[in-house]
């Protein structure tokens, strides 16, 4: 057994704590709050949930494989499996939820249509059970084989063609695919708000116009928030897998301890730091966390409840036809 590496488990730890305390938080206020519970919550909750997990489970398994514990090979493959399962599912609900954006973005009409809080609860659950899928599939013997003395080890338990598929089915491939995605909505949304100056331009006092401007404004804000948690997740999550990568491929590079032990917890440092990203770039999330965390009823929480049922309200019956 490898000696505790005190730097580290002192970070871990504290991690650990931000991850646990502010996803609670998270998972509350949305328990609370029933105006949170609007479709595109329901991922960033589910998010939560796998932070949550993180921070309970997770870094603990992580922290035992730092060490090489457990010895046994299938309670090895469980402990490094799981943290590989929730980084999985949350890369799941992510790409779920930029589609989501993409077709309200696109297609709004059908969008308000067909998409129901129930359908994104079920897309909700088959990222979960995907993200066990990919991420158990060394347990279902996709894994390198055993060793003497058994280490649990990343590396040395993981088979390194798994490793390979999961770099490009987990990072590079969603990472294209939503760049694509909110590039995409970039330019359609740039190009509707032209069109919409100079029918402004041509219009005068045209309230469907408003109504519709206002909506749409509120739909890209959304989008533009959901794009910074996306990237945040990418920039914590794409070091550690590409070291991952190289080590597949060069049996003979020797990464850094200091290096790697970094890499991990950057890694889970986005479970910690989500919460805060909810908080400063959602507005309804803030003002919720507001009212856990002091207790007491928040007046603008009821104001935008209000205002965004009047626009809601007035929008679908625009949307009809």
């Amino acid at each position: 057994m490898d000696s505790l590496n005190l730097p580290y488990t002192i970070c871990e730890i504290l991690v650990a704590l931000g991850a646990v305390i502010g996803n609670s938080l998270v998972i509350v206020a949305f328990g609370r709050e029933k105006r949170l519970r609007r479709r595109t919550n329901y991922y960033i909750v589910s998010l939560a949930v796998a932070d949550l997990l993180v921070g309970l489970v997770g870094i603990p398994c992580a922290l035992l494989a730092s060490v090489g514990l457990p010895r046994h090979l299938y309670a090895c493959l469980f402990t490094i499996s799981l943290l590989v399962v929730l980084c999985t599912i949350s890369i799941f609900c992510l790409v779920a939820v930029s589609i989501d954006r993409y077709w309200a973005i696109l297609f709004p009409m059908g969008y308000a249509r067909n998409v129901t809080t129930n359908i994104a609860i079920w897309i909700i659950l088959v990222c979960w059970v995907l993200g066990g899928v990919v991420g158990f599939l060394p347990l279902m013997g996709w894994h390198a084989p055993p060793t003497t003395p058994q280490l649990c080890l990343f590396t040395k338990v993981m088979d390194y063609n798994y490793l390979v598929f999961l770099y490009f089915a987990t990072i590079v491939f969603p990472a294209l695919l939503l760049a694509a995605f909110y590039a995409h909505i970039y330019t359609v949304v740039l190009n509707q708000f032209k069109q919409m100056l100079i029918i402004n331009g041509t219009t005068e006092n045209n309230s469907m116009l408003r109504v519709l401007g206002a909506a749409r404004k509120r739909e890209v804000k959304a989008t533009q928030n959901l794009s910074i948690i996306v990237l945040f997740f990418i920039i914590c999550w794409m070091p550690l897998y590409t070291i991952n990568f190289i080590e597949a491929y060069c049996t003979t590079c020797n990464v850094p301890l200091p290096l790697l032990n970094s890499c991990i917890i950057l890694s889970h440092l986005n479970s910690a730091l989500n919460p805060l990203l909810y908080a400063y770039h959602l507005k309804d999330f803030r003002l919720a966390l507001k009212y856990v965390v002091c207790g007491k009823k928040m007046n603008s929480l009821k104001r935008l409840d209000s205002n965004n049922t009047s626009n809601y309200d007035q929008h679908n019956k625009l949307s009809v036809y």
